[in-house]
């Protein structure tokens, strides 16, 4: 009696699975995309359909679509009659700013802002104490990861005794960024009687959306302040000297304040199925015309047109003289990249300040992989030294710059949901490059040459953890 043959059946099972895969890929996957997945799934049967089910599948797009609404997006509220006068404008690279600004999304430049650079978390940990301290109508908070430490407490003895003056608070926590915490922070605040949520809720939490996180950090307080950037809630960015994390976050106020609220709404409907309107505080007609323009520019996966990068690629296209970049984590893709690299060619001094090393090896390796490229088309890099610098900013001649939440690597840009504020302001810009130059003082610029003499095994690590770039 012969053995039976299990091969057959097997490879018939692995095609059966494959085939309906890889046209799931080819329907919903850009090519370079599509092509790896492709190959991954039919050379590793059925692990490689498994992990494509985990990975690949973006769950999360149709869901938030029909929580948000199809227009809720586009139209925040009481904005309308706001929009930017796009007729008039001093320069060229104004009027083409604000035209590429107008074509990736709708949602307008507003004038008539603050925006005030909060740094460090002596910087912006008391301005927000005190900004929950004097509200008397609402307070939304939506954070990646808000600790119960000495930090933590008090935001969480804050906002508690902002509810019992009888403010709305409204808290919005990250299930992935917050949730193994041993003090959850939103089970002290739900205790006061204080309206928490987690945006994806722990019903959901499987591996299908480990890559699904709300890194937004904002918070807005009775439609008159508010606050968005980087910085989570937690001690280790007011530890002991050389230990703390540095950050930037930003106070706002004026009419941007309603995208803002825009954001804030939107990922509370997803995450509670409940609809609120948040106040605005109005800003007078005269304002308009002032300086800060801003606008918001909310990101996530259930957006497939991608506005931050677009964004990042108008900037780009239209730089004159500078690019500076500041960021945690470098791991830009190849449209990214080469943008980069062009502009470089054509004479502007591009210049990115990262940090020596990350709190994440892994990024450390895949970063170090780019740089050999972008060196040798001109752009310039420099790794700062500890503590590790978690800025995310990028400064286009001075007067154009965007702050937020999002990283420069494809988490951000493509599996995150993000929140950044868009600004046009000489002075800001000011600003904002004297911060990037006394950063830039104390790094070390990359050397082409160092980073082609290193060892063979080095340079083979390095690559290797660039293949995992789309999902660090």
């Amino acid at each position: 009696m012969s053995d039976f043959n299990v091969a057959p059946y097997l490879l018939i099972l692995h095609i059966a699975i494959a085939v309906p895969v890889c046209a799931h890929i080819i329907l919903s996957k850009q090519e370079n995309v599509a092509i790896g997945w492709i190959g991954f799934v039919l050379v590793s049967p059925f692990f490689g359909a498994f992990l494509y089910w985990i990975f690949g599948i973006n769950r999360v797009a149709r869901r938030a679509r029909r929580y948000r609404g199809r227009h809720r997006a586009d139209t925040p509220p009481n904005l309308t009659t706001h929009d930017m006068p796009f007729k008039g404008l001093p320069t060229p690279q104004q009027r083409q700013l604000f035209q590429f600004a107008r074509s990736v999304h709708s949602m307008p430049f507003l004038g008539g802002n603050s925006v005030v650079p909060l740094v460090n978390a002596d910087g912006a940990f008391p301005n927000m104490l005190a900004a929950i301290a004097e509200a008397k109508r609402s307070i939304v908070l939506s954070v990646y990861i808000f600790d119960v430490d000495e930090v933590g407490a008090k935001f969480v003895d804050a906002l508690v005794e902002a509810h019992r003056r009888g403010v709305m608070v409204r808290v919005l926590l990250d299930e992935i960024g917050s949730g193994k915490r041993t003090k959850p922070a939103d089970r002290l605040l739900s205790a006061a009687g204080i309206s928490t949520a987690r945006f994806i809720p722990q019903t959901l939490k499987f591996l299908p959306f480990i890559n699904l996180r709300n890194h937004r950090k904002i918070m807005v307080v009775d439609g008159r302040i508010g606050h968005i950037g980087g910085m989570n809630i937690c001690v280790s960015y007011a530890a002991q000297k050389d230990e703390e994390i540095h950050d930037l976050h930003f106070r706002v106020s004026g009419p941007v304040i309603g995208q803002l609220n825009a954001m804030f709404e939107q990922d509370w409907k997803f995450a509670t199925e409940e609809q609120v309107e948040l106040p605005l505080l109005p800003t007078p007609a005269e304002k308009f015309d002032d300086p800060v323009y801003a606008r918001g520019i909310s990101d996530g996966p259930d957006d497939l047109a991608q506005p931050t990068q677009w964004v990042i690629l108008g900037a780009l296209a239209i730089a004159q003289k500078t690019v500076h970049v500041l960021t945690p984590y470098f791991l830009p893709n190849e449209v990214l990249t080469n943008a980069l690299c062009v502009c470089s060619m054509r004479g502007v001094s591009v210049q990115v300040v990262v940090p020596s090393r990350t709190d994440i090896p892994l990024v450390d390796w895949a970063m170090e992989a780019k740089f050999q490229y972008l060196l040798e088309h001109g752009v310039k890099i420099y790794r700062s030294p500890p503590p590790f610098d978690h800025s995310k900013l990028m400064v286009v001649d001075g007067v154009w710059t965007l702050v937020g939440s999002s990283n420069w690597d494809q988490r951000s840009l493509r599996l995150n949901f993000e929140a950044n504020l868009e600004c046009y302001d000489q002075d800001l810009g000011r600003d904002l490059e004297t911060h990037f130059d006394s950063i830039k003082k104390i790094a070390k610029a990359v050397i082409v040459g160092d980073v082609m003499a290193q060892p063979l095994k080095i340079r083979l690590r390095n690559s290797f953890a660039r293949l995992f770039a789309p999902y660090l």
